[in-house]
């Protein structure tokens, strides 16, 4: 280089630490970030989706079941909204499965303790009346197979357990907690919810919502009865 040729601009070392603290470390923090909820989100849908490729979740009713007259949704009276969700030993099931049968909807949790409470309420009220066509589903919030079965297995439960993995079904439903129970007759429309417990005595009102088994046996024999299964009521 000649005494005549121009010098370029050295840009200061302390002015070059400034610009990597200012501008390169909280770029590189946001792509770090923007990266793991990529990861998240490719786990989520590739873990929750069905072998026919729709996601595990809310979903639409099949074509030739698609409601007629009455709204879809939680009150009484409601076509109850449709999900597709995978049960603890792996199968593919759709609320819709079962129109033609009346249907008990609990949604629990292991941890759950008035969930734990009443389970006995609802396998014994399964094994009276499994064969007169009532379909019970343990609706499960987002628990894995590995703490569902130990619980399943003591408690004795024969009726299929499904797993809400992300708990959209539970906020479709608009859960205020659990355990809570959604009763459908047979044509898939909302008899009524309950929120709490079936208790197998009557507690009074200190326990909130302990209720009589006897209570759990008339919500089923409404949805089961024919007047019942003539649109609600």
């Amino acid at each position: 280089m000649t005494e005549n040729s121009a010098e370029l601009p050295q840009t200061p070392p302390r002015h070059r630490r400034s610009l990597i603290r200012r501008w390169v470390y909280p770029v590189t923090v946001i792509i770090a970030i923007a990266g793991v909820i990529w990861w998240l989100e490719a786990r989520d849908n590739g873990g929750g989706a069905s072998s026919t490729g729709e996601r595990y979740g809310t979903a639409d009713f099949p074509a030739n079941l698609a409601s007629e007259g009455a709204p879809i949704g939680i009150n009484e009276g409601d076509f109850a909204p449709e999900f597709l969700l995978e049960s603890m030993d792996g199968e593919e099931v759709r609320l819709s499965d079962f129109r033609g049968q009346p249907v008990v909807l609990n949604f629990w949790a292991t941890w759950c303790a008035p969930c734990r409470k009443e389970m006995p309420q609802l396998v014994a009220a399964y094994e009276e009346h499994r064969d007169e066509g009532l379909v019970v589903i343990g609706l499960n919030l987002q628990e894995s197979e590995s703490i569902i079965r130990p619980f399943a297995d003591d408690y004795g439960v024969e009726f299929p357990i499904l797993i809400d993995r992300d708990g959209e079904v539970g906020d479709e439903y608009r859960l205020g907690g659990v355990p809570e129970t959604i009763f459908i007759d047979a044509n898939g429309i909302v008899h009524g919810r309950f929120i709490g417990p079936f208790e197998s005595e009557d507690r009074g009102t200190d326990v909130q919502g302990a209720i009589e088994s006897t209570e759990l046996e008339a919500r089923i024999a409404d949805i089961m009865s024919p007047e019942g299964n003539d649109g609600g009521g």
